[in-house]
């Protein structure tokens, strides 16, 4: 490697500097300095002298640098032959290839310091020799502004075309570089160093002349002929930097062209090494980069095409194994959702048997799977119907439910409401002390069972649900709707909520231990009552879709409303409506209850002239006649003037027959459970009997009923007052003023009334 750059190295640089500065200096000398024979041939001595060291100290420092290269590739070469080539060797390498980038420049800057020096030592040992001239200041610094910059320029150029061969040696053409590692020379600065050292040339030279021609020391006998002179020494530097430019350009240029050509070839694995510190050097890191890009795409596509048809049949199968498995597990999955619906399907029956009440169910569940060849559904609503029999008395109850979640997960939880219910239906009906049960207390209770089975899942399944109890005799109907929607009334071809205010929360949430109290309603003959799931509001409906690009849905509670009426009341008929009018987007279930009613249930005409008569005599102060006149009807008109007995407890009440009075308010209440008044008066009738039990199970239902109603509910604590269980009357008193705070004053003024009948005791 010495062999074949330092000789041809030195012998271009040196060229260079004998071919335009030295001629120049020369020059510029002979037409300035006024020397004598014997002084010009003593002062070209010097400088030759001058030269000579000039050129010799820059070849020896050539020289040494050079070889110190060359050994270092040598050394590389051997440990590369011996396999001793390791992490080090790389390194040694890397250093080794940075310095070939750095190297132009150390000999760009290296003449510089060469002409200060030689420069310098001719003009100090002029007054040694009796050479000095005042005009030699002037020569030496014309020499240091005109002479440096054209020979780093040249010096660059040179070097770094000199050693662009050097980086395609194996040894250090892999080593991998970083673009901020290598010193940075763009063209712009090339360029504009290279016209600063060309442009220099000859404004240093006019200058000199036209300071030397105003000192008197301009030499010229021929014009023509110096102009002649400096033009061919002109044009010689002009051309050659003009040439090193140009050549740079035109190899960055062949070097770019070569490896794009490469690549339009389809040859990904060539390599862009930058070989100096321009654009072009820059370039080849960004080729590079790209050229890695390409060849990891074009791998991965070659080697996708040539395993395309054994990928094909891999994967093909690999998504049947998955597609098999998938359905192993679906139709495991479906074999759940199956035993799940077998499991629901009893405990969702209708097994109401009545000729006064008819109940109708419509279920149609969101989740539909198929099992075996046919179609099944599970969701988590639920409708039930059942028969009980409470103190001798027949009832219709139904259960509306939704339980939170979908699919398995609300299954879930109507399957467990399903059965705690039929249990509690399956316990009335053996119990004798179930069996006993006021409708209020019963429905209480089975509410409280439900609610106390879902707190235990700890808020992860709850249920919404409305629980009805129907008296067939009277009509009279209990329920609890807990978050559940509305129960509607269908009434003469109208519908409406017959509830307006959300009762509690879904079972199973925390807190609902306390205040729980039943509503009530009168059916009469030919109402009808319809309960439904969330289901029945949640559409989507399609005059809203229409108008917009994303979903709408339903937000008006009454619109169900209108769906009833435009149904008349029947189940299939408001299914139709509904889903002609929006898509369902829930489950929905429906219980419609029909109440028919005895026809022994309407007065006859007679009933409003006897009962007139008899508070006639009232007035006039003839009870007993009154009481005379009113049995007697009743044993005309057992059935039908049932409310006779009405008033002739409140007869017998004022002659204090209280005995008496008791068995007509109990004929009466029999057939009139809604009045809720006169079973007040019949509490007070009992507790006058000293029947204390009775009348706190009279009372204690009126208070299910009613909570708010203040008397009541102080003589329900007098009554347990009266009893001696202090405990429960606290109870009652304590929930009273935690629910109602509003009515402080009027509690605070019946804990006085009771503090003094009962002056022992501290409420």
């Amino acid at each position: 490697m010495f062999k074949t750059i330092f000789l041809p190295l030195t012998i271009r640089l040196e060229a260079f500097t004998h071919l335009v500065p030295v001629p120049f200096a020369i020059y510029l000398a002979s037409i300035t300095q006024e020397y004598s024979a014997s002084e010009w041939l003593l002062f070209l001595l010097i400088c030759v002298t001058s030269g000579t060291l000039m050129v010799l100290g820059g070849c020896l420092w050539r020289y040494l640098i050079l070889k110190k290269i060359s050994l270092q590739f040598e050394i590389l070469q051997t440990e590369k032959t011996r396999d001793s080539y390791s992490i080090g060797s790389k390194a040694k390498a890397k250093e080794l290839k940075l310095f070939l980038y750095r190297y132009p420049f150390y000999e760009g800057f290296i003449i510089i310091l060469r002409w200060i020096v030689g420069v310098g030592l001719i003009f100090s040992v002029t007054p040694i020799f009796d050479l000095y001239r005042p005009t030699l200041w002037t020569t030496f610094i014309l020499y240091m502004i005109m002479i440096p910059p054209i020979s780093f320029v040249a010096y660059y150029f040179i070097t770094e075309n000199a050693f662009r061969n050097l980086f395609k040696l194996p040894l250090i053409r892999p080593i991998a570089i970083e673009p901020n590692e290598i010193p940075k020379f763009d063209y712009f600065k090339r360029i504009l160093i290279s016209f600063f050292a060309l442009a220099a040339l000859p404004v240093t030279v006019l200058g000199y002349m036209l300071i030397s021609s105003a000192n008197g020391n301009l030499n010229v006998q021929n014009p023509s002929l110096q102009v002649a002179i400096i033009g061919i020494i002109f044009i010689f530097p002009l051309v050659f930097v003009a040439y090193l430019v140009a050549k740079a350009v035109r190899q960055g240029l062949s070097e770019t062209s070569h490896i794009l050509d490469e690549l339009s070839k389809g040859n990904f694995s060539v390599v862009s090494m930058p070989s100096s510190g321009d654009d072009f050097g820059q370039q080849s890191f960004h080729l590079n980069r790209v050229i890695q890009q390409l060849n990891t795409m074009y791998t991965e596509i070659f080697t996708l095409n040539v395993g395309l048809e054994s990928k094909v049949k891999e994967r093909t199968l690999e998504l049947e194994n998955s597609l098999e498995e998938v359905n192993k597990l679906k139709f495991q999955q479906d074999g759940d959702y199956f035993l799940t619906h077998l499991l629901l399907k009893p405990l969702g029956k209708n097994q109401v048997n009545s000729d006064i009440i008819s109940i109708d169910f419509f279920l149609k569940q969101k989740k539909k799977f198929d099992f075996k060849g046919k179609e099944y559904e599970i969701g988590g609503d639920l409708n039930i119907a059942h028969n009980v029999v409470l103190q001798g008395k027949k009832f219709s109850v139904f259960v509306n439910s939704d339980a939170m979640g979908k699919s398995m997960q609300g299954a879930g939880g109507a399957l467990v409401l399903g059965a705690v219910f039929q249990s509690i239906i399956e316990r009335t009906n053996l119990s004798s002390n179930t069996y006993n049960q006021s409708p209020e207390r019963w429905l209480k209770n089975a509410f409280i069972e439900m609610h106390k089975i879902f707190e235990g899942f700890d808020g992860s399944m709850l249920v919404s649900l409305v629980i009805g109890l129907i008296e067939e005799s009277t009509g009279f109907l209990y329920f609890i709707n807990a978050e559940h929607p509305w129960l509607i009334l269908y009434r003469d071809d109208k519908a409406s909520f017959i509830e307006n205010e959300l009762s509690y929360r879904k079972l199973g949430t925390k807190g609902l231990n306390t205040g729980i109290f039943i509503k009530t309603f009168r059916l009469l003959p030919g109402d009808i009552i319809i309960s439904g799931s969330d289901g029945r509001d949640d559409l989507l409906l399609f005059s809203e879709q229409s108008e917009s690009n994303h979903r709408q849905i339903n937000q008006d509670e009454n619109l169900i409303l209108s769906y009833v009426e435009q149904g008349k009341g029947e189940l299939e008929t408001i299914f139709q409506v509904l889903t002609k009018n929006g898509e369902i987007t829930d489950d929905l279930s429906l219980i419609r209850v029909f109440y028919k009613g005895l026809e022994n249930q309407i007065p006859n005409s007679d009933f409003s002239k006897s009962y007139q008569t008899a508070k006639k005599l009232v007035e006039v102060g003839n009870i007993d006649a009154a009481i005379d006149s009113l049995q007697k009807q009743i044993l005309s008109q057992p059935i039908t003037n049932k409310r006779f007995h009405k008033l002739l407890a409140k007869l017998h009440f004022k002659r204090k027959e209280y005995s008496i009075a008791i068995e007509h308010a109990q004929v009466y209440l029999e057939s009139h459970p809604y009045d809720i008044g006169f079973m007040e008066l019949g509490s007070i009738l009992l507790r006058k009997a000293g029947k204390l039990d009775q009348a706190i199970e009279i009372s204690e239902r009126i208070r299910l009923r009613e909570p708010k109603a203040t008397k009541n509910t102080f003589h329900l604590i007098r009554l347990y007052l009266e009893k001696d269980n202090v405990q429960r009357a606290k109870e009652i008193l304590s929930e009273r003023e935690t629910l109602y705070p509003e009515e402080r004053e009027r509690t605070k003024k019946w804990k006085q009334i009771l503090v003094l009948k009962f002056p022992n005791l501290l409420l």
